[in-house]
């Protein structure tokens, strides 16, 4: 009798363990197994930033280990590709952000700090900045194609934004918002973006250089 006691609350107590800790363990490895190799997704996005509405940007996330001594449980960086600084994309480090992941789900919130500025960013053509390229007047329509093959895209910083991310084992979705102030524009300007991905491997974004 004592040893069926032992063993009913061993079982219940063993019952309780496995009910409470393993969402948290496959919470840990459900994005990245135990090799800790980093994830590459290939994003397509599509949204709006300031009066214009876009479709044909893309980046590129990766998704790996946190940084040592971060208390987050991953590191997701989110650059444009092929070019880094592309026109309407971003690039987002997680490290700049308080992040929370539930399952398959990861959100991430720019931290309000006035000590250290977010590099978090967006490019887009800031409208004020083909004007003085001069070729708008002299061309129309197509000074305004000249300017932007001769123009890099404006970078604007974040002074504040939100990043969604579902994860799953082939595809990834999510949204991203981010505002900040554009020097050229002079003014507020706000970055909404949806996107839909694939898997990847090995790809690197570089840097568009133009006159």
């Amino acid at each position: 009798m004592k040893d069926s006691l032992r063993f009913l609350i061993f079982g219940m107590g063993l019952t309780f363990v496995i009910s409470v800790f393993p969402a948290h363990a496959d919470q840990e490895q459900l994005l990245l197994d135990e090799t800790g190799i980093p994830k590459q997704y290939i994003l397509h996005l599509s949204g709006t930033v300031l009066n214009e509405t876009f479709s044909d940007a893309q980046a590129l996330l990766t998704i790996s280990l946190p940084e040592r001594y971060s208390n987050q449980p991953y590191l997701v960086v989110i650059n444009g590709f092929p070019k880094q600084n592309s026109r309407n994309s971003f690039f987002w480090n997680s490290g700049y952000s308080d992040m929370t992941a539930l399952a398959n789900e990861i959100t991430c919130n720019i931290k309000r700090t006035i000590v250290k500025t977010p590099v978090i960013n967006f490019y887009y053509m800031s409208p004020e900045l083909l004007k003085h390229t001069g070729a708008l007047e002299l061309l129309g329509d197509e000074g305004k194609k000249y300017a932007e093959k001769q123009a890099l895209p404006s970078i604007v910083y974040a002074t504040a934004g939100k990043l969604k991310l579902h994860v799953y084992s082939n595809t990834v979705s999510g949204t991203v918002w981010i505002k900040g102030y554009d020097r050229v524009e002079k003014s507020f300007v706000q970055y909404n973006a949806r996107f839909t991905g694939k898997p990847s491997y090995n790809l690197k974004p570089k840097q568009e250089q133009k006159k």
